[in-house]
């Protein structure tokens, strides 16, 4: 499809875009007519000339979601003062989640402001940084006693290593804490995870896992952005976390970028600013600081910046018109955070998005009218590492306007962080009014979202219970979607099975995967292969076996792992040849997209593609019910599944 078509197409509402891209699979004539005929009839009143992106947001975005989201052209209030609006009716929520939460009592300004006078720079600088860090507990790691008992810095960022169970993240958030009151002048850290949900969470052992965004979104319930939110938000804090690094705010415009899939809302830009604006609501209603990200828009890109610089292409009135409309709307609902992403807009700057005083100060703090925190994605990211060092990095984001300098490792490049710009703001590079700002937005945030409060959490006793599994599973199945029917129909038909799974999955206590186990109680005869995406040995292995045994069951069932993800950033298309090859042998074959939905792309035209657009617990029970016939798919593909050109 082209473009001048494809924005057509966007401006559409929401239903009738999901009616069009099911039409697309059949007929790609029909719908240029159908899309071109529905565009002219909905024709909104031409948009003011504005330059201003939250004026265009005004203009642009279609009544259909302006009558739930408020106009974006009032400047929104500093967190210190902010009165947050909440819905006007909120969803329904299980009735042991406590009520909403209660912001704190931030101090004038005056009052902050004397405090930091009587900062040193060093600490100052320090209440900047948020490091990662090795071990499960602060005895058992080397950073944590000299990066917050020594260096006195300002947040944390938790990995998969750090997490392993309610219990002991509880003792850790509180040992950190501890810590950090005990150091120093004293100020609480922020405590940080990646928690999108689907397959980007940093904890699963033990809590509830909720679908991710692009799940949620095809549930076609926007009240289900917020149950997710809020629940999740409760399990956190009740684990002593204050901040979790979501939503991804970005439009998913680009089917086969490596890096953003599922874990966007979806491809168009109201769907993605109506779900958005809900998700940063629930968490920050339940006491979460949201951190929206990857601002001004990571889903148009066709490059990861984990190992290499995006480049955004489009003109400033596309980011006007589409990428930044999220962004807006998350500002509007006084989101207290916001995320760079280390990708290159040559419309606006030679310098990647992190480190453009363009971006960050000209276009989010001056035309966007955002006083609240601007934290930067992993300095040690190549997209904004490549040809230069974190601590050089970090001098750049500071001058652009970033409050913040995430960094996850090693120790040795926090030291050079802090280190590099105490040097910029000693030499004049940096003034330290500049530092003295970010530190009053962060007290800010601290204050208001009751850091300062020293009540314990209310521990791991409400985490994960199982009234909280039931609406994860709920949504999950509400999620299901058919992307695309094929020769094999659902549900299945025969009772033989060959299921081929990624090692990704859940396994039982059996050595199952939680699909291969589910299905067998479901009285299917099931023979299993599992592979390992990374490991040649593996693949070698199943690849033989699957074509050896193609033909001696009823029906086959694919789960892709990283498809596209690999596709892209490596070359690898060994899954795809596989899938293939496995069709020509026996088209009785099912793919179920568990990273992915746009592997489908990549996949012969008459393979039948499912997803549930995630990995688990909930996600896996709800496709065997799909596959069994229990449910019917009827999630809404929030992707538009076309390309421009032919996949290299």
């Amino acid at each position: 499809m082209g473009q001048a078509l494809w924005l057509k197409f966007s401006t559409l509402p929401r239903r009738q875009k999901a009616i069009l891209l099911g039409l697309a699979l059949t007929n790609l004539s029909i719908l240029t007519i159908l899309i071109l005929s529905i565009v002219q009839a909905n024709r909104p009143t031409p948009p003011p000339t504005l330059l201003s992106p939250v004026a265009l947001a005004t203009a642009e975005v279609s009544s259909e979601v302006t009558s739930a989201t408020p106009t974006l052209t009032s400047m929104p209030l500093p967190i210190a003062t902010a009165t947050h609006t909440p819905l006007v009716s909120t969803p329904a929520l299980p009735a042991s989640i406590a009520p909403l939460w209660t912001p704190a009592p931030v101090p004038p300004d005056a009052e902050l402001e004397q405090f930091i006078a009587g900062m040193t720079l060093e600490d100052k600088v320090a209440q900047m940084l948020m490091v990662g860090f090795q071990g499960l507990s602060v005895e058992s790691s080397p950073e944590l006693p000299v990066m917050v008992g020594r260096y006195h810095v300002g947040g944390v960022v938790l990995l998969e290593a750090n997490a392993h169970n309610p219990q002991q993240l509880s003792t850790l958030t509180s040992q950190l804490q501890t810590l950090a009151r005990s150091s120093g002048v004293g100020i609480p850290l922020f405590i940080s995870l990646n928690h999108e949900g689907g397959i980007v969470v940093r904890i699963t052992q033990g809590v509830t896992e909720f679908p991710g965004n692009m799940a949620i979104a095809a549930t076609d319930n926007p009240d289900n952005a917020y149950i997710a939110a809020a629940l999740a938000a409760q399990e956190l804090r009740a684990m002593g976390l204050n901040m979790n690094l979501a939503p991804v705010l970005d439009i998913n415009d680009e089917p086969l970028n490596p890096v953003i899939g599922v874990r966007s809302f979806g491809a168009a830009p109201d769907l993605v600013t109506e779900y958005g604006r809900l998700t940063v609501e629930g968490l920050q209603d339940y006491g979460i600081i949201s951190v929206a990200k990857h601002f001004p828009g990571h889903g148009s890109v066709a490059a990861d910046s984990h190992i290499a610089l995006p480049v955004l292409s489009g003109s400033v009135r596309f980011l006007q018109t589409r990428e930044l409309l999220p962004f807006a709307a998350a500002i509007e609902a006084d989101v207290a955070a916001i995320m760079t992403a280390h990708i290159l807009v040559p419309e606006m700057d030679v310098l990647p998005a992190t480190f453009s005083p363009a971006i960050l100060n000209g276009l989010l703090r001056e035309q966007m009218g955002y006083d609240g925190l601007i934290m930067t994605d992993s300095l040690g990211m190549a997209g904004a590492s490549a040809g230069r060092s974190q601590a050089e990095a970090a001098v750049l984001a500071v001058k652009a306007g970033a409050d913040i300098l995430l960094s996850t490792a090693p120790m040795s490049a926090h030291i050079a962080i802090w280190e590099s710009v105490v040097a910029a703001v000693r030499s004049g590079e940096i003034p330290e009014s500049q530092i003295d700002r970010s530190v009053l937005r962060i007290l800010r945030v601290k204050y208001a979202y009751g850091l300062f409060d020293t009540t314990q959490p209310a521990g791991p006793n409400v985490v994960g219970t199982a009234e909280l599994a039931a609406v994860a599973e709920r949504l999950a199945q509400e999620s299901v979607t058919l992307v695309r029917a094929g020769v094999s129909e659902l549900p299945l038909s025969g009772t033989r099975l060959l299921l081929i799974s990624p090692d990704q999955l859940p396994f039982t206590a059996s050595g199952n995967s939680l699909l291969a186990e589910t299905l067998q109680a479901q009285g299917y005869e099931v023979r299993e292969l599992v592979f390992n995406v990374a490991n040649q040995d593996s693949r070698s292995a199943v690849y033989a076996n699957a074509l050896a045994l193609a033909s001696n069951y009823d029906q086959i069932v694919f789960g892709e792992w990283e498809l596209v993800k690999r596709r892209i950033n490596v070359g690898d298309v060994w899954q795809e040849n596989l899938i293939a090859a496995l069709y020509a042998r026996n088209p009785q074959l099912i793919v179920v997209a568990w990273h992915n939905p746009a592997a489908s792309l990549l996949c012969p035209e008459g393979a039948t593609v499912l997803t549930a657009y995630g990995n688990t617990p909930g996600q896996v029970k709800a496709i065997a019910a799909a596959l069994a016939g229990d449910i019917s798919p009827t999630g809404v593909l929030p992707l538009s599944l076309f390309l421009d050109e032919e996949v290299p």
